[in-house]
């Protein structure tokens, strides 16, 4: 299974901020972060194809700037996805919380708690 937010052929998913990189860098199975995912590029000149847009010039002058504050967000959650292999391949077993969400990931060795504690 292959989860993303955005690609070449769907529009740009830009919303839910910092929650788009949790919801998605802790998805069970494959991930792909399409550039500009992680720094909001924007939406480009489409000519005659709709689609053009999508595949815009990456905004690097917004990872340093106005977005380096989320590009370092999805930078930690795709860090703890790495040394954790339990996110991506982990049998999950989802937690009963009166508030929130969260579950536990175990894959040999490794075993990761994950918990949603709602809105700050």
């Amino acid at each position: 299974m292959l989860s993303y937010l955005s690609s070449h052929d769907t529009r740009l998913f830009r919303e839910g901020g910092d929650k788009a990189a949790e919801l998605l860098l802790l998805a069970p199975g494959a991930v792909q972060i399409f550039y500009g995912d992680e720094s909001s590029r924007p939406f480009g000149p489409t000519g005659s194809d709709p689609l053009q847009g999508t595949r815009s010039d990456m905004n690097w002058q917004d990872v340093s700037g106005k977005s380096a504050a989320s590009v370092a967000h999805w930078q930690k959650i795709s860090q703890f996805r790495a040394r954790h292999p339990a996110i991506g391949a982990g049998k999950q077993t989802t937690l009963s919380l009166k508030q929130g969400y969260g579950f536990v990931r175990e894959h040999g060795d490794d075993k990761v708690l994950v918990i949603w504690a709602g809105q700050q």
